[in-house]
């Protein structure tokens, strides 16, 4: 299924300006969750403000998956891209998709990593698999753009 437009968090785009988030170098990840999840792009900073509405299920595993994360500049657009996730034979069922930086990339996150930016799966409702492939398609736009003003 494709994400729907992510969402950036403001603490991250903070981060992202003051040097303490590297989204050339960092270890990224993409982590589904619930329904149970209200996402507040002004007051969630970290992970602890998403975890307790992780997804769990057959298939998937707790911190998500890493994502292969770029950066590229066209016409004073920066934009960040990254790979779509698969989670293969999985019985899932999750609302969105949080982009969260696992500040020491071991894999699995704590508590205080930042949270980047999170995408509705479907406008409505949750999505699921059974024994299937549950897969997010990142936007073919990338995850976000930023755009230098040219005036």
């Amino acid at each position: 299924m494709a994400a729907g437009n992510f969402i950036v968090y403001s603490n991250a785009l903070l981060g992202v300006l003051n040097g303490s988030i590297d989204l050339d170098t960092d270890a990224l990840r993409m982590v589904l969750v619930t329904d149970s999840y209200t996402p507040n792009q002004n007051t969630h900073d970290t992970w602890a403000d998403v975890s307790a509405n992780e997804a769990t299920g057959t298939g998937y595993t707790a911190s998500g998956k890493l994502l292969t994360a770029s950066l590229a500049l066209a016409s004073n657009v920066v934009t960040l891209d990254a790979d779509d996730q698969t989670w293969t034979s999985s019985t899932i069922t999750a609302k969105y998709a949080v982009i969260v930086r696992d500040a020491d990339g071991n894999g699995t996150l704590a508590s205080t990593d930042a949270v980047i930016a999170y995408a509705a799966l479907d406008t409505a409702t949750s999505v699921s698999s059974t024994n299937a492939d549950f897969v997010v398609s990142i936007n073919a736009s990338g995850v976000f753009t930023v755009t230098a003003a040219t005036s």
